[in-house]
């Protein structure tokens, strides 16, 4: 998996940056893709909550190829937002969801799709956790049972799940600008349970939130908001994520 490998090559923790299609131009992706790269960011993930056409997909995705030479990911929000352009797609389960669309309907609109295409799928668990006072995007989006940063035990019990399904990595998703990213705590229990990488994202804004997320057991660290709104920032927090856990 890719996750792994990239893992094993580096020897730290990654950091991978999130573009939405639907916030930025590609002219404005190609500019910022590169800068990311130059900072030291480990691959590109391409998706977002909210809706937009194949056309301008493929056309983010073909200015982040030109720009750079890293892996690029689909993460998608449903299976129209796929594309035969990308390298993978994390091919995710809404575990704490309540309409089935997103634990596996969708999934399986898209499967046809990845099996013709040769795109590379990545099994993901996707638990959405909520840190913010107000609903982020895909707290909107998605009907779904509420977990928030004490309900570990809850929590503890998806990821469990998602390791005896089978699953390549779980990903504990604050979602995009939520007011404070998934604790340390969190993190480092889950981490203790599962044995497979572990993603965070959402809410991470510094270097010093990132810092803590690694050191906490995240295997990869995901930004996206603060590559749109403070791009000079994501150097400092780049930073922080491959020094915040050194792997022996």
């Amino acid at each position: 998996m890719l996750i792994d490998d990239l893992i094993r090559k580096t020897g730290r923790a990654l950091h991978f940056t999130l573009i939405d299609p639907d916030r930025q131009t590609p002219d404005d992706v190609f500019l910022r893709v590169a800068r990311c790269a130059e900072y030291g960011t480990d691959a590109i993930m391409v998706g977002g909550s909210s809706a937009f056409g194949q056309e301008l997909l493929d056309a983010t995705i073909a200015a982040i190829k030109r720009a750079v030479d890293l892996p690029v990911i689909l993460f998608p929000n449903s299976a129209a937002a796929v594309s035969k352009r990308a390298d993978y797609i994390f091919f995710m389960s809404l575990l704490n969801a309540n309409d089935p669309r997103l634990l596996i309907r969708e999934q399986a609109a898209a499967a046809p799709f990845i099996e013709r295409t040769g795109l590379r799928p990545i099994s993901m668990a996707y638990i959405v956790i909520s840190t913010s006072r107000r609903p982020t995007s895909i707290e909107k989006r998605a009907e779904r049972e509420i977990l928030g940063p004490r309900d570990e035990k809850k929590v503890l019990g998806y990821a469990l799940a998602a390791r005896y399904l089978g699953l390549s990595c779980v990903y504990l998703e604050a979602g995009s600008g939520a007011d404070r990213p998934v604790p340390g705590s969190l993190i480092r229990a889950v981490k203790k349970k599962i044995g497979l990488p572990l993603i965070a994202g959402g809410g991470i804004r510094t270097a010093g939130q990132a810092a803590i997320a690694a050191r906490a057991g995240a295997d990869v660290i995901v930004t996206g908001t603060v590559v749109e709104r403070n791009l000079p920032r994501l150097k400092s927090i780049i930073r922080a994520v491959h020094a915040g856990r050194i792997r022996t």
